[in-house]
């Protein structure tokens, strides 16, 4: 704990330096720091200086040859979030993307409906449904995480109109968590169950055959049994 205090504070007094120095730039007080400046941007602004005077620099000067400190702060900055720590465990990620989803919003709850009405179809269909049936389930759920990706599109660009905040990021997450994943999941556990059904099928099938052949024998020894009596 120490050692972190002690390098929050050192990340302040960098900052705080690092705007001192800008406002000795400013100020015309410094003309270097620690690294040499871009030889053009340099030039430029004591363009600006000379023509203008200190006194008559303004804000659209400094916006058009560009302010000394943005490269120093951002750096500093960086240099600061580096000793941050986030999530490092998997059950740190988990529990840190449940602290990201408000889960009493509808459109949230919605979405917990939908997959439940979908588990439900699914075990409704693998219980009574047909072959067909279930294909033509299961490859409507793969049309829908097909089209996961321009849902994301559409939600990004019009995420307030049902939700609190965008959950829709340029790499998806949200969607391959939320959406595809438990759709993608329904479908294995049903295709695991009629890979299931066909192996039992081919059991029940080659049971069936040897009990065939089998009564098939004893038909054809009662038959010779049958021939011997009638010759004795």
């Amino acid at each position: 704990m120490a050692s972190f205090f002690k390098t929050l504070s050192d990340d302040m007094e960098k900052v705080a330096q690092v705007f001192e120095e800008g406002y000795q730039i400013m100020t015309g007080e410094a003309t270097r720091m620690g690294e040499a400046p871009d030889a053009t941007g340099a030039t430029d602004m004591d363009d600006v200086l000379e023509d203008g005077n200190e006194d008559h620099i303004n804000l659209e000067d400094i916006e058009e040859y560009g302010s000394p400190l943005m490269g120093m702060a951002d750096s500093v900055m960086s240099d600061i979030m580096s000793h941050q720590i986030g999530p490092q465990t998997p059950m740190e990620q988990i529990q840190a993307f449940k602290a990201a989803i408000t889960w009493s919003e509808p459109f949230i709850q919605c979405l917990l409906a939908f997959h439940v009405a979908i588990i439900v179809t699914a075990i409704i269909l693998t219980k009574r449904g047909g072959t067909y049936t279930r294909m033509g389930f299961m490859i409507l759920l793969g049309i829908i995480v097909r089209l996961a990706e321009r849902m994301n599109v559409m939600g990004n660009s019009r995420w307030e109109e049902f939700a609190t905040q965008n959950y829709f990021d340029k790499s998806g997450i949200f969607m391959g968590i939320m959406l595809c994943a438990p759709l993608l999941c329904v479908c294995f556990a049903m295709l695991f169950a009629m890979l299931r059904e066909a192996n039992n099928l081919l059991v029940d099938v080659k049971a069936m055959k040897i009990k065939a052949q089998q009564e098939q024998q004893k038909r054809k020894k009662t038959k010779q049994e049958k021939q011997r009596k009638k010759k004795d």
